[in-house]
């Protein structure tokens, strides 16, 4: 005998790529595009920020490198050209570099020109015009390689990039129904004593859509509305928050039963915008959910918080992704509303069971009020009885 897979279990064996992953980074590879290199040389700066640190180090240490070995190699030709080198050396002719005799010496006194540390026992001379030169060039280099590299490395450390990790957003979704309204609810938290300035979350759910005319759109995106629990678009994240989009007649999720849920294929993206207090800096960090990660007919448990003996408020992280049942009809919002219309009242209890997941869509005749006609939603599937 087979057992049906719980909603955990059923995650678990329905995994399918993400358009995001849950590390904030987006599954996306562009092919195909003609000179694609060329055009990312262009914007060269953006691009090594966009590049791993490790690249960056073997930049930066080649950078320096390389440019000490060419003057070096100049030196080298400088001093060689003029005889310097020569193991009999006349006493009329001055080199045109005081003790440089070879190219080890000509790489030291590359790397006292650009660092700037001062000479000591090799110096140049005015014998060589040409030295002088290369002297002046190699530290009009210098300059300009250590400022580009030095933006370099606090541009990607300004970056808000690791800053993403400590915000969390819940493993799950929750569908819940309050005051008659349908719901779609994710929690959020910081785990940082600096907060984000700002925050805003905004939504868009991709799905496979199929036309009139049975053609599919590879992708199509629908917008979706955020707010906070408290119904502002800016959210308060000194403790973990709630987002909450409210399903309404411009939600893609109008017309989405439990049944349909769990034969929908779609993606929603979810993205916090918002500012990092301790740097000034934009944040922007992403997370997405499948079909198979929205539980209908769950809230998310209440964490439990306390004050400590410094009078600090302590909230417990233990139970940021946990979930309960609640009563919700299995029809979509788009149906209970039409029920609505219809003069149906949706009833939360059950008298015999006592079934917190109970609930019934009833009409109750004016002519007989004993006489009443429920109808049962259970895997959208209607019951009637009078």
């Amino acid at each position: 005998m087979t057992s049906t897979p719980t909603t955990e279990e059923f995650r678990i064996l329905k995994h399918q790529p993400r358009l995001v992953s849950k590390n904030s980074m987006y599954n996306i590879k562009h092919v195909g595009t003609q000179g694609k290199g060329k055009y990312l040389m262009h914007d060269f700066f953006t691009t090594m920020v966009d590049t791993k640190w490790r690249w960056n180090v073997l930049i930066f240490v080649s950078g320096f490198v390389i440019t000490w070995l060419l003057f070096a190699l100049f030196y080298w030709l400088v001093s060689k050209l003029h005889g310097d080198l020569n193991d009999v050396k006349t006493t009329s002719l001055r080199p045109c570099f005081e003790n440089v005799n070879s190219f080890t010496a000509a790489y030291l006194f590359s790397i006292e020109t650009q660092t700037t540390i001062g000479y000591g026992f090799r110096y140049v001379t005015e014998e060589c015009p040409y030295a002088v030169v290369g002297v002046i060039l190699q530290n009009i280099v210098g300059a300009g390689l250590q400022a580009a590299l030095a933006g370099l490395v606090v541009a990607k450390v300004r970056r808000s990039k690791k800053r993403s990790n400590t915000l969390m957003f819940s493993s799950v979704v929750c569908i819940v129904e309050e005051d008659g309204v349908y719901k779609l609810v994710i929690r959020i938290g910081d785990m940082r004593r600096s907060h984000i300035i700002g925050a805003r979350v905004r939504g868009h759910l991709f799905r496979t859509m199929r036309s009139r005319d049975s053609r599919n759109h590879p992708v199509m995106c629908f917008p979706l509305e955020f707010n906070g629990e408290d119904g502002s678009p800016w959210l308060f994240m000194a403790w973990p928050t709630q987002l909450v989009h409210t399903i309404n007649d411009k939600s893609p999720f109008w017309k989405i039963s439990r049944d349909d849920l769990e034969r929908e294929d779609f993606e929603l993206v979810v993205i916090l915008d918002g500012i990092v207090s301790t740097t000034s800096t934009i944040l922007q960090t992403q997370t997405s959910y499948m079909a198979c990660d929205i539980l209908w007919g769950h809230r998310f448990n209440t964490m439990a918080s306390r004050y400590n003996s410094n009078d600090s408020l302590v909230v417990d992280y233990s139970s940021f992704n946990r979930t309960h049942p609640v009563a919700i009809p299995e029809c979509s919002a788009y149906q209970v509303s039409v029920f609505r219309k219809l003069g149906y009242s949706i009833i939360h209890r059950d008298p015999e069971n006592n079934n917190p997941s109970y609930f019934e869509i009833r009409k109750t005749k004016e002519e007989s009020p004993s006489q009443s006609r429920i109808l049962h939603y259970r895997h959208n599937k209607a019951v009637s009885r009078e």
